[in-house]
């Protein structure tokens, strides 16, 4: 039992099962929820509890702090978890930012390069240039919320990249991290961190290359058992491979992923996560997307794929297939992502060049 108190924003999935696991491991938690997201918060907020199922932990876990004030829940911890979907973080960080101070850790999971984003938004309001911000690839779990206050846990990740910004400013921050996470592993920098996230290599063609099925199940579908067949495993294969080109010339590294990795209805994902049993399987059973709005196209296009486009341009290399998928993604959803996502000029990376870029993230 450690007793320090941590914050973690987000009352979604991840944030529950941070909570539950930071809990059950000692710390003291304060779980916080944007008044946006009120309604789905409201049994977690009533009763300061979570209901744990799934293969670990188990049994009702009582929350230390359980709240909707963000001053009150940053207020004296070290470490700040934000666990949501990378939607929801222009809310989160408008909250947080008038309240995080010098020497406070802000780790978000996953970052779909949102540690930019939060570096930029710090410096345009003016914020504490002493903030640590830490970007990972992805979360440590894989969970639902089976029901209000209720969370389950599926699988889990074996490994987890992580960044600081600057990568080089801030030594021990992903050491100290791994302490309390010990799947942690350092990632080159946040771009890498960032490239590295499954999610908008696997997404985008399981959904949009199966828009016609989702529309028609009327929300009977499974990506992960039905949506990913040898054809679409070769649209995902295409993007990790564009992704790869732009990171060899940025001079940063990838996961290194076998073709087998690709050719299995879970695609990579069985590579990093782990089940007791049958992981492929396991990730199969994860229903959805129920609608071509869910946040596998509206959060991974604007958020994860236009910059790879982006900084593919920069790099000086074309990326056809992530144009495309952007593109296309576009019209079905009848919104400009190239417009309305994260661009290099929205990250505080506009008009520089690719030298300046990477010293911008490494030093």
């Amino acid at each position: 039992m450690n007793g320090k108190p941590v914050a973690v924003l987000g009352g979604g999935h991840g944030g529950h099962m941070m909570a539950v696991d930071l809990t059950s491991r000692g710390y003291m938690v304060h779980l916080y929820e944007h008044p946006r997201f009120e309604e789905k918060f409201k049994t977690t907020l009533a009763n300061r509890e979570i209901e744990a199922v799934g293969y670990r932990p188990h049994g009702v876990v009582p929350i230390q702090n359980v709240g909707m004030d963000m001053r009150e829940t940053l207020t004296g911890v070290e470490w700040i978890h934000v666990v949501v979907p990378a939607l929801a973080h222009e809310a989160f960080f408008d909250e947080m930012i008038p309240h995080v101070t010098e020497g406070q850790k802000v780790v978000i999971w996953a970052g779909d390069f949102g540690s930019l984003r939060l570096r930029e938004k710090l410096r345009r309001s003016g914020g504490d240039p002493g903030v640590v911000i830490i970007e990972t690839n992805t979360l440590p779990y894989g969970t639902r919320l089976v029901a209000p206050g209720k969370v389950q846990l599926i699988c889990e990740a074996t490994r987890v990249m992580a960044a600081a910004l600057p990568a080089a400013s801030w030594q021990g921050a992903i050491a100290a991290l791994r302490e309390m996470f010990p799947c942690i592993v350092e990632a080159q920098h946040v771009l890498a961190a960032a490239f590295n996230n499954p999610n908008p290599t696997v997404h985008p063609p399981g959904t949009l290359l199966n828009t016609g099925r989702i529309e028609y199940s009327g929300g009977e579908f499974y990506m992960y058992r039905e949506g990913i067949t040898e054809a679409v495993a070769r649209v995902i294969r295409a993007i990790y491979d564009e992704s790869r080109r732009v990171a060899n010339v940025l001079r940063f590294d990838m996961i290194q992923y076998k073709d087998a990795d690709f050719m299995t209805t879970a695609s990579i994902f069985h590579v990093d996560f782990v089940a007791p049993f049958d992981i492929i399987g396991v990730i199969e059973t994860f229903k959805g997307p129920a609608s071509i709005h869910n946040r596998y196209i509206a959060e991974d296009l604007p958020f994860g794929l236009v910059p790879r486009s982006e900084l593919g341009r920069v790099a000086g290399v074309p990326t056809p297939v992530i144009d495309g998928i952007v593109s296309i993604g576009s019209v079905i959803c009848r919104e400009d992502y190239w417009s309305t996502g994260r661009t290099l000029e929205t990250l505080g990376l506009g008009g520089i060049s690719r030298e300046d870029i990477l010293a911008a993230v490494e030093s």
